[in-house]
């Protein structure tokens, strides 16, 4: 494994940081091994994604009347 690989697993750096650590190193790498960190790094940002839209407490649900969020019900509709 790689250091990117190792730091990855460890969550010692963030997908941006593997990233730009990647593009620095893709001389040194073999293509099989490049393409595996990349969808490694991929794998962990849209698992980082994921876990962001469970933890937000921001739920809104749209107005059962118009379907807009924010209701348009006292504005009127730009229709």
């Amino acid at each position: 494994m790689c250091i990117i690989c190792v730091e990855l697993e460890k969550s010692l750096i963030t997908p941006f940081e593997a990233e730009k650590n990647l593009k620095e190193m893709q001389n040194s790498l073999d293509l099989e091994h490049f393409l595996e960190v990349e969808e490694k790094i991929e794998q962990i940002d849209r698992e980082n994604h994921f876990i962001s839209l469970l933890n937000n407490d921001n739920t809104e649900e749209m107005c059962t009347t118009c379907y807009c969020d924010p209701c348009d019900c006292l504005w009127g509709t730009d229709e």
